[in-house]
C-alpha cells in the first residue's frame, strides 16, 4: 500500500512538472514572437527615418525636419543595438524548445511509467525532470506579464499544445 501512495505523489509531481512546462514553453514562444516584432519594427523604423532623413537634407527649407527625423532614427538605432530583441527572440525560442523537450520527457513518464515501473526507476526519473526543470527556471529570461496571459488564453482557450489523442 505504500507504494501504491508513493506512486500517487510521485504522479502528482510529474504532473506538475508537465503543467510547468507546457506553460513555460508556450510563454517563452509568446515573448519571441514579441521580440521578434520589436526586432523588425526598429529596424524598418531605423532604415525609414534615416532614408527620409537622408532626402530631406537635399531639399530646401526642410534641415529642422531631416535634422529631428536623424535623431529619432539614432534614437531607434539605440534601443535596436542596446536592447537586442533578435538575441532575446533566439534565446526564448530556445528556452521554449528546452521546455517542450521536458513536457514531452514529462508526458512520457507520466502516461508511460508510472502505470508501469517501480517506485525506485520513478523517484529517479522525477528526480531527473526535477532537476532538468530547475535548471531551465534558473537559466530561462523571465516571461513578460503579456506573453504569459497570451500563453494561458493558448492552451487554456484555444488548446494550444494539446494534442488530439488527449483531447478525446
Amino acid at each position: 500500500m505504500m507504494g501504491e501512495s508513493q506512486r500517487a505523489a510521485i504522479q502528482a509531481e510529474v504532473a506538475r512538472v508537465h503543467e510547468s512546462a507546457v506553460f513555460s514553453a508556450q510563454g517563452q514562444f509568446e515573448a519571441a514572437k514579441a521580440w521578434r516584432a520589436l526586432h523588425w519594427t526598429l529596424g524598418v523604423l531605423t532604415a525609414a527615418l534615416s532614408t527620409l532623413a537622408a532626402v530631406l537634407t537635399f531639399a530646401a527649407d526642410a534641415q529642422v525636419a531631416s535634422g529631428i527625423l536623424a535623431v529619432v532614427a539614432a534614437i531607434a538605432a539605440a534601443v535596436l543595438t542596446s536592447s537586442r530583441p533578435d538575441k532575446l527572440a533566439e534565446r526564448a525560442v530556445a528556452r521554449g524548445n528546452d521546455y517542450t523537450t521536458l513536457r514531452n520527457d514529462a508526458r512520457r513518464v507520466l502516461h508511460v511509467q508510472v502505470p508501469n515501473d517501480e517506485v525506485g526507476v520513478l523517484r529517479e526519473a522525477l528526480d531527473g525532470l526535477a532537476g532538468r526543470a530547475s535548471d531551465l527556471d534558473h537559466t530561462s529570461d523571465p516571461i513578460p506579464r503579456f506573453a504569459y496571459n497570451r500563453a494561458k488564453r493558448n492552451i487554456e482557450r484555444d488548446g494550444g499544445q494539446q494534442f488530439e489523442v488527449d483531447a478525446s
